[in-house]
């Protein structure tokens, strides 16, 4: 599947002035957060909990100014809330999100940050941390 990536990829995010992660993430993998050595902000154990799924995680992403995620039901969200989302996806990602282009032609507010090898996940980020810096400068964040 491939199309996961560690969470320790956020430590340079984290570390931009005036910048607060915060974790939508339920279920595998949430336990890296035990791992970790920058904050993120959790929201504890009933967040999104229930028969209304996604009801919390769509109240939450309406105050964000930007959600930062890989291929997930998250990203799909986001774009359909028209949130300002950027994806992490792999070298060759599902179909949904073609080839070629740095954008979805489905989702306005979407930037596609792909592998440009396999399994590299660094450069990605660090495309991320490059672009998500210049828009704080820039004041658009």
């Amino acid at each position: 599947i491939d199309r996961s990536f560690p969470l320790s990829l956020f430590e340079g995010i984290s570390r931009i002035p005036n910048v607060e992660l915060i974790s939508l993430h339920k279920g595998e993998g949430e336990s890296q957060i035990d791992d970790i050595n920058f904050t993120i902000t959790t929201l504890g154990a009933d967040f999104d909990s229930g028969d209304d799924a996604f009801v919390d995680t769509a109240a939450v992403m309406m105050n964000c100014d930007l959600i930062i995620t890989s291929d997930t039901a998250i990203a799909h969200l986001a774009g359909a809330l028209g949130r300002i989302t950027w994806v992490a996806l792999k070298h060759v990602p599902d179909w949904r999100w073609m080839l070629g282009r740095p954008d979805s032609p489905w989702y306005p507010k979407m930037s596609l940050y792909r592998q440009e090898r396999r399994q590299n996940w660094t450069n990605v980020f660090a495309r991320i941390e490059r672009d998500l810096t210049n828009l704080i400068l820039k004041g658009e964040v």
